[in-house]
């Protein structure tokens, strides 16, 4: 017995033999959605052959939609032109930004010729036929006008799925009697059901999977982060990503003549704040000559950069004068100029986290780490001796992971008295900062650190933000 819709689509499938869903969606005028789920019941019931495969389509972007509606920049210069020359500021003025891809297009074209800041047309006027036929219909459109419009940005490809449907039973089916396909209390109640059809269901069929959306597995990483450092009572604190030398190096304790402030090792901007609180700098200018026995520039530590650590964001929140007891942190990403391969990335995720309380010792600090490692799925820690400018005594953290072993997760230390004096603070005070995208890395079991940042939607749907150092899956 066949329902009214699966006869429809099974008569119209007698004509055509094969056929797929969406053609069958569109003679019939019924969605695809209902096409699919009905080419999957005939199947069920020996009339049908389905095939699912995943195929390469293209579809329109908002401009390309735009563009359709309104017109090419091409089409639009020509009909400006209106058969005679114009001036390019004359034509700016009637086609706005439009201009000048309007006239790359038209010149490549051979739709005008420019010279002496005039642009004269060739043609008196222009349709882009192949280009709005495949904006139109790109199933219909020639490979090479496609292959262009998605380098315009017109069209985009896309992986889609087409079912198609062979027959493979041919009879003749009855017209459908009149079925109970719902059961409403209503009906219940009258006690029509005891002496009418009821469809039959097969309780046992599945329904077609759809993927349910999720967060991405890096993103869902960084707020378990989060989560862990706010449970321990840390506030999170945030900075710019364009920061002065006086806070990511100066104020850190690092000379300026340090080779990691060399060009190839920062990114620097060719520009300079207009101004720093005076006394900070004079402090710092203090702190770096006494120290160092050099002469201090106050020029270079205006200079303009991209951070290269968010200890940036822990030197800001220094220089503030903070009251203790303070317990905060940062998560966001620093630039360095490095090769892009399976462990190094240009642009990567830091946390940094500061504790500034009277009486805190290196101890306390080792005791918070491990218990941050601990609430993040790490359940053994080690401490190794370690250099850091801006901290006396260092220490690196080393945490064992099933499967790794032991892998280095961050590094720490009590502040430098000399950072202390510069900010004027006080009191003991303990820092220290983690490699995100390493330890998501390690926590995810992935080879590749440029997997953080896929666009491979079938891996995306696999991976799991996973903070369980022992997962191992």
């Amino acid at each position: 017995m066949l329902s009214e819709t699966e006869l429809k689509v099974y008569n119209e499938l007698r004509k055509r033999k094969v056929a797929t869903a969406e053609e069958l969606s569109n003679v019939l005028n019924l969605p695809l959605s209902t096409v699919s789920s009905v080419v999957y019941l005939l199947k069920q019931k020996g009339l049908a052959e389905v095939d699912e495969r995943e195929i390469e389509a293209y579809e329109l972007t908002p401009e390309g939609k735009e563009r359709l509606e309104k017109g090419l920049p091409e089409e639009l210069l020509i009909s400006a032109l209106q058969g005679r020359p114009a001036s390019v500021q004359e034509l700016r003025e009637k086609l706005g930004k439009d201009i000048e891809i309007a006239l790359m297009w038209a010149k490549r074209k051979k739709l005008v010729e420019i010279s002496n800041g005039l642009v004269r047309p060739l043609v008196s006027s222009y349709v882009a036929e192949d280009e709005r036929r495949a904006l139109a219909d790109p199933s219909k459109g020639d490979p090479n006008v496609l292959k262009v419009l998605v380098s315009r940005g017109l069209l985009r490809k896309k992986k889609v799925k087409e079912i198609t449907v062979s027959l493979t039973k041919e009879m003749e089916v009855a017209e459908p009697e009149q079925v109970i396909t719902v059961l409403t209390s209503d009906i219940i109640k009258s006690g029509v059901w005891k002496n009418a059809k009821i469809r039959p269901f097969n309780v046992e069929a599945f329904p077609r999977f759809f993927h349910l959306g999720k967060k991405h597995f890096f993103r869902e990483f960084l707020e378990r982060i989060r989560d862990v450092m706010r449970s321990l009572g840390f506030s999170e604190v945030s900075g710019d990503y364009v920061e002065m030398e006086l806070y990511n190096f100066d104020l850190l304790f690092q000379p300026q003549d340090h080779p990691a402030r060399e060009i190839h090792d920062s990114f620097t901007l060719g520009l300079k704040a207009r101004s720093a609180p005076s006394d900070l700098i004079e402090r710092v200018r203090r702190m770096h000559e006494e120290s160092w026995k050099y002469r201090w520039n106050q020029e270079i530590a205006l200079r303009l950069m991209l951070r290269s650590q968010t200890t940036a964001v822990t030197a800001r929140m220094l220089a503030t004068k903070p009251e203790p007891p303070v317990r905060v942190f940062t998560i966001g990403k620093v630039f360095r100029p490095d090769t892009i391969d399976a462990t190094h990335l240009i642009e990567f995720h830091q946390l940094d986290g500061l504790v500034i309380e009277e009486g805190y010792s290196f101890r306390d600090l080792l005791s918070d780490l491990k218990e941050i490692f601990y609430r993040m799925g790490v359940k053994e820690v080690k401490f190794k001796p370690a250099y850091f400018p801006f901290t006396e005594p260092s220490v690196e953290v080393y945490g064992r992971i099933e499967g790794l072993g032991w892998v280095e997760m961050c590094g720490a230390g009590m502040l430098r008295d000399e950072i202390l004096r510069a900010v004027d603070v006080s009191t003991q005070a303990g820092a220290w900062g983690i490699g995100l995208d390493r330890l998501a890395m390690f926590f995810n079991h992935l080879n590749d650190i440029r997997l953080l940042y896929s666009y491979d939607v079938e891996f995306l749907r696999r991976a799991r933000g996973s903070l369980n150092a022992d997962d191992s899956g």
